[in-house]
């Protein structure tokens, strides 16, 4: 594959005179990893160019520097040459982008060529690497240069970056804790100025930031059997130079450039390295297990055994509602929404729009369905605050009082909601009833002769395997109004899905159907409840990666207080259920009380709030 065929040409330009602080500042504007010093702009005679590295050695913001004084004339690419010509002098400078100029001798200026160009090249190509996963290529060698704790100072990192040691720092905890918690690349010193420890007109050390104020958070990682396409798909559309490698426990033990990945479509594995298995995939869904989409009024009467319904517990919004929520704006980032949702450990927050009045609400649930309709690197788009509109559920139930929850019930349940608002007489917003208020009121209410097989949902749709992907149980948990699924091999129980145990996991949008995903970000914990490690794991997201083990399984004919009890016992939204045999029959989850109450509400017309929104 030649030069020609993979260069790009939208890299940013400047003259010998420009400064160089304006050249940073183009490259901060661009995702090209160069800019490129013209002689003039007619004649397009290349006199050199500078990469992000290059411009830190300006190390304040006001720098009469000049590019002349900086740049580099070498290496570069000819059009007529072969990738793996070029590979070799990049690799040996640690250079991912380099120009490409007519010839050695009038070096016209034509276009860059970048690892990741090559690599898209090869993947868009239907090329498959000679090497089939991580383990194969990564390095491992010389691995703490890659590493710095996240309180080192920025001059600690500097110097790797700048002089070409590494072309990224692995941030980890500490010292001892090496599980990642994010990474510094030359990228993120371009973009903001926050690590400038010099004031070079005055010639004054100030004192230096340190790594974590600067670093991107949440770091992307692969495990050793993680397949390479997966990682080269990673790179290829986010331009990640460096991806760490880690343990089951979460322990950085190598990482994965681009070149490693390229050279893994070149040459294939490295001759120390030794191949292992690769990760499973999901297995195929069968078309009895595919959800099928249902009306409200069907979702209420689901359930595996018909019973009348049951009494009206005389128990009213008031009863069953709690005072207050934490609330965050519409024009707040869901990065925002995640952090107080962990901050509050709460699984819902209100919304409020510009004027302070309640827009909707955001949950784990909507989170779940919705939070790939801009894709699954959110984390990494901080600024992206248009984003919180696409998770926003806003037919927010609106009560009174004194609307008995029977009501309140079937409300949410209309509107696919886990939350009611309750208001006064006025308007006023007096109180909030959620989905665990209200199971909370029914295990007080509920007749002892109500068994299990009266609120579960029939057959087995909400069961899964767990090499089901994640993709298919998130389908399920939308299409049966759940929040919990049984995960069982055969009859052998293994867990339950729970939402509200869920990582807040980067799905595709299963609503266009795909069966997988590769990204996870993963909040891991230490005793005591510390701050561990927080990262994206590159592989394809299996129901057993996020499943709560639970060996905990209730009958059919138990009394639904004994299920109930379980869930609070266990945190979990939902236990899972086998028939007298011990065959596996489902699972019941507090969706299934919620929608036991609804059904119970008088065949009235319930009272109507005018008013759309509530202030808050």
């Amino acid at each position: 594959m030649r030069i020609w065929e993979v260069m790009s040409t939208d890299a940013p330009r400047v003259t010998p005179e420009t400064k160089i602080t304006k050249a940073r500042a183009l490259l901060r504007k661009s995702d090209r990893r160069v800019v490129v010093v013209l002689r003039d702009p007619v004649s397009k005679k290349m006199e050199g160019y500078l990469d992000r590295r290059d411009v830190l050695v300006v190390t304040s913001a006001k720098s009469d520097r000049l590019v002349k004084e900086a740049l580099r004339e070498f290496p570069f690419a000819l059009p007529e040459q072969d990738i793996e010509q070029v590979i070799g002098d990049m690799e040996k400078n640690n250079l991912f982008e380099i120009p490409v100029v007519n010839n050695e001798v009038e070096r016209r200026y034509l276009g860059t060529v970048s690892v990741r160009d090559m690599l898209k090249a090869l993947r868009a190509e239907g090329y498959k690497p000679r090497a089939t996963v991580v383990n194969e290529i990564m390095t491992v060698k010389n691995l703490d240069r890659y590493i710095l704790p996240q309180n080192e100072r920025i001059t600690k990192a500097w110097p790797r970056l700048v002089k070409g040691e590494v072309p990224a720092i692995i941030v980890v905890r500490d010292e001892k804790n090496r599980k990642p918690v994010g990474i510094l690349t030359p990228k993120d010193l371009v973009d903001t100025g926050k690590w400038y420890f010099r004031r070079e007109a005055e010639r004054i050390l100030s004192t230096p930031a340190r790594i974590r104020t600067i670093m991107t958070r949440g770091v992307i990682v692969a495990r050793p059997n993680t397949p390479i396409e997966y990682v080269a798909d990673m790179m290829v559309r986010n331009d990640f130079s460096v991806v760490p490698v880690v343990d089951e426990e979460g322990n950085v033990i190598g990482v994965v450039t681009q070149f490693d990945v390229l050279r893994a479509y070149l040459e294939g594995a490295k001759p120390e390295r030794k191949k292992l298995p690769a990760a499973p995939t999901p297995i195929a869904v069968e078309a009895g297990e595919m959800p099928v989409y249902q009306s409200r009024g069907a979702i209420l009467q689901q359930v595996a055994v018909e019973t009348a319904p049951i009494k009206v517990s005389g128990l009213t919004a008031r009863d069953a509602a709690i005072e207050e929520l934490p609330a965050v704006s519409i024009t707040d980032t869901v990065e925002h929404v995640l952090n107080v949702m962990l901050r509050h450990r709460v699984n819902h927050v209100i919304v409020l729009d510009e004027e302070g009045r309640v827009a909707g609400s955001v949950s784990k649930r909507s989170l779940l369905h919705a939070i790939g309709v801009k894709g699954p690197l959110w984390r990494r788009r901080a600024g992206d605050k248009e984003f919180i509109r696409d998770v926003l559920n806003e037919k927010l139930p609106i009560v009174f009082e004194d609307t008995p929850i029977e009501d309140v019930a079937r409300r949410m349940v209309e509107a696919d909601s886990e939350i009611a608002l309750v208001v006064n007489k006025k308007g006023e917003l007096v109180g909030i009833v959620t989905k665990d208020t209200l199971v909370e009121a029914f295990r007080k209410t509920a007749p002892k002769d109500l068994k299990v097989a009266n609120l579960m949902a029939p057959g087995k749709v909400a069961v899964v395997h767990p090499h089901h992907s994640l993709a298919h149980a998130v389908k399920k948990l939308k299409a049966y109004y759940l929040d919990a699924l049984t995960v069982a091999d055969g009859n052998i129980v293994k867990g339950v899905v729970s939402v509200s145990h869920l990582p807040f996991v980067a799905l595709e949008d299963a609503r266009v159907g795909h069966r997988s995903k590769k990204l996870l970000w993963v909040r891991r914990l230490e005793k005591g409840g510390r701050k561990a490690g927080r990262y994206i794991k590159i592989t394809p997201l299996l129901v057993e990666d996020v499943m709560v083990p639970l060996e905990v399984a209730v009958k059919t004919s138990d009394p639904v207080e004994k299920a109930v009890e379980a869930m609070l016992e266990h945190g979990v939204d939902g236990v899972p259920v086998v028939d007298e045999e011990g065959n596996v029959a489902g699972v019941i989850c507090k969706l299934d009380v919620v929608r036991e109450l609804a059904r119970s509400a008088p065949l009235k017309k319930m009272e109507e709030v005018k008013e759309a929104r509530v202030k808050a």
